[in-house]
Order: C-alpha cells, then sequence, then structure tokens
C-alpha cells in the first residue's frame, strides 16, 4: 500500500520523537506509552467529530485491524 508522503511525514516525526524520548533505555515505556497515546487520542477525535452517532460504525474493530495491519507490515 501506497501513503501520501504528507502522511509519512507525520509518522515519521513521531518516530523521531520516540526514539529521542527513549533514549534514556526506556523503550518499552515509551512504545506503552504510545500505543496508550493514540489509543486515548482516537477515542478523543472520534467522539468529538460526532463519533457517537447511531448510524456510525463501532470504532473499535476498525481501529484494532488498522494497528493489527501496521504492525505487521512494518
Amino acid at each position: 500500500m501506497s501513503y501520501p508522503p504528507e502522511f509519512l511525514d507525520l509518522v515519521d516525526k513521531f518516530i523521531h520523537l520516540s526514539k529521542q524520548l527513549a533514549d534514556d533505555g526506556r523503550a518499552g515505556e515509551v512504545s506503552a506509552a504510545i500505543l496508550f497515546a493514540a489509543g486515548r487520542y482516537n477515542a478523543f477525535n472520534f467522539v468529538s467529530t460526532g463519533g457517537m452517532d447511531e448510524a456510525r460504525p463501532q470504532p473499535e474493530a476498525f481501529y484494532v485491524s488498522e494497528y493489527r495491519k501496521a504492525f505487521v507490515s512494518n
């Protein structure tokens, strides 16, 4: 799958920050924090953009599926 350069630039910024935060040997903690932050932000984004509308599908399966795809492909 191909991603737009602007999207990959955002991803690279998160990775760069993560590497800086993990410089002191806390890579596991940084990894857990990123995962937790992504979940928190995605839940916030879903709700704040009208996600609780009954017509919209539940986000959990979507986000789990997308994470799995990203994890496996990387």
